[in-house]
């Protein structure tokens, strides 16, 4: 049902990590397998789609607003640490 949730931030974390539990159980997924790690692999599809047919820093505005980061930086830094974005390859520069 769509609508208005009148619940504490907690108890909204609480509620999908509990369906999710679910998730896991039914997969038989382990410890390995978190709420975060697949945050993770949707930011990063998200960005390399919106990448496709934006510049690198409106991609980055249009995540900002669905990542909560607060600065440019913070999100250049969790793309990075989860390899969204990975630098050119110039290696051919160095033969």
């Amino acid at each position: 049902m769509v609508g208005d949730w009148d619940a504490e931030e907690n108890n909204r974390r609480d509620n999908f990590s509990k369906k999710f539990k679910l998730v896991k159980d039914h997969f038989n997924l382990n410890q390995d397998y978190g709420l975060y790690s697949f945050r993770h692999t949707s930011i990063t599809n998200l960005y390399r789609e919106i990448r496709k047919a934006k510049t690198p820093h409106e991609s980055k505005s249009i995540l900002m607003g669905i990542t909560g980061h607060q600065t440019m930086e913070a999100l250049e830094k969790y793309l990075r640490d989860i390899d969204a974005e990975l630098p050119d390859d110039y290696s051919h520069l160095l033969r």
